[in-house]
């Protein structure tokens, strides 16, 4: 396919060029004419035509392969077995999982019902569950968040159940999450997951406003922690931001508790921060996503794809 491409942008350059060549020597020949400059206003318009033709053809060069083991859907085109894969390829999954091999080493197991549209650099995930193994630039985005491998030799599990939720664990290596707008919302290295839930508008107005005073604080598996002096040194785990650079500092928080949500560290409450006072400063966070750590619960969809991706391959 990737050689046919190739074929055709070069007979549209061709093409184009003796079209050129033509109307050029006629413009010489009537330059001293009226009519010479509608000729060269004609050649103008071509070369843009021609401009925009090899454009399109560049950006139907393959970015990898794909491989199912069964079939799968490629921009909509029933496929067996093999497929290339170009810039914005739709790749749909059903009862079969399908392996995505592109550039610079990244490979990428899509999950049996699975959507999601592949470019050279990332992978929009937007429904289903991908596994990801690359040491470069390469991502995937899902729900607008950005999972990125933070070290060499890095791979992890994207999960998008619905268009509310993110679930990221690690496998080897580490990877880093951010919102739209760059901030960083959470790291997770193998044997830990988080669970991102994107808080609607309901919830921010009817859960409970919360104002505490006490230090920040942050444990081993990377949840951040306000131990409120005012109520008894009673400590709340802190989401929707990373609150990291505020560790051990006297702070007055103030956000909204998430009503359903499990407190990691024997927390009392979850809370979704929107402004911290502290000595010499505020901060105010404006992302809408409520960050918590998960257990990786027998049959959820996290978990059987942890297990999927480390059975030993003859056994899938």
């Amino acid at each position: 396919m990737s050689q046919l491409v190739s074929s055709a942008r070069i007979n549209i350059l061709v093409i184009g060029l003796n079209l050129a060549y033509m109307l050029v020597s006629g413009a010489v020949r009537f330059e001293h004419r009226a009519a010479g400059a509608k000729m060269f206003k004609e050649i103008q318009v071509l070369l843009a035509l021609l401009s925009m033709l090899s454009n399109a053809a560049a950006g139907s060069v393959s970015i990898g392969t794909a491989s199912a083991r069964g079939d799968i859907r490629v921009d909509s085109h029933q496929v067996e077995n093999n497929a290339t894969l170009f810039n914005g390829s739709m790749v749909e999954t059903g009862q079969a999982s399908a392996d995505l091999r592109l550039g610079k080493g990244t490979e990428i197991t899509m999950s049996r019902e699975t959507t999601g549209m592949v470019y050279s650099d990332h992978l929009v995930l937007q429904h289903g569950q991908g596994e990801l193994a690359a040491s470069g630039a390469f991502h995937f985005e899902a729900n607008g968040l950005h999972v990125t491998p933070l070290s060499s030799g890095s791979r992890g599990l994207v999960s998008v159940p619905d268009g509310k939720t993110v679930e990221v664990a690690a496998l080897t290596g580490s990877f880093g999450i951010v919102d739209p707008d760059g901030k960083i919302l959470g790291n997770v290295v193998p044997g830990k997951a988080l669970h991102f839930q994107l808080a609607s508008a309901t919830d921010s107005t009817t859960g409970t406003t919360f104002t505490g005073t006490g230090p920040i604080a942050k444990d081993a598996q990377g949840n951040y922690f306000l131990y409120d002096t005012n109520d008894g040194s009673k400590f709340y785990q802190i989401t929707c931001d990373d609150v990291g650079k505020l560790v051990g500092k006297y702070v007055t928080l103030t956000g909204t508790v998430v009503t359903g949500a499990t407190p990691a560290g024997g927390a009392i409450e979850v809370v979704c921060v929107s402004n911290i006072k502290y000595p010499g400063g505020y901060w105010s966070s404006a992302t809408g996503w409520v960050v918590t750590g998960v257990v990786v619960a027998a049959g959820t969809g996290l978990a059987v794809g942890v297990y999927e991706a480390t059975k030993p391959a003859a056994s899938r």
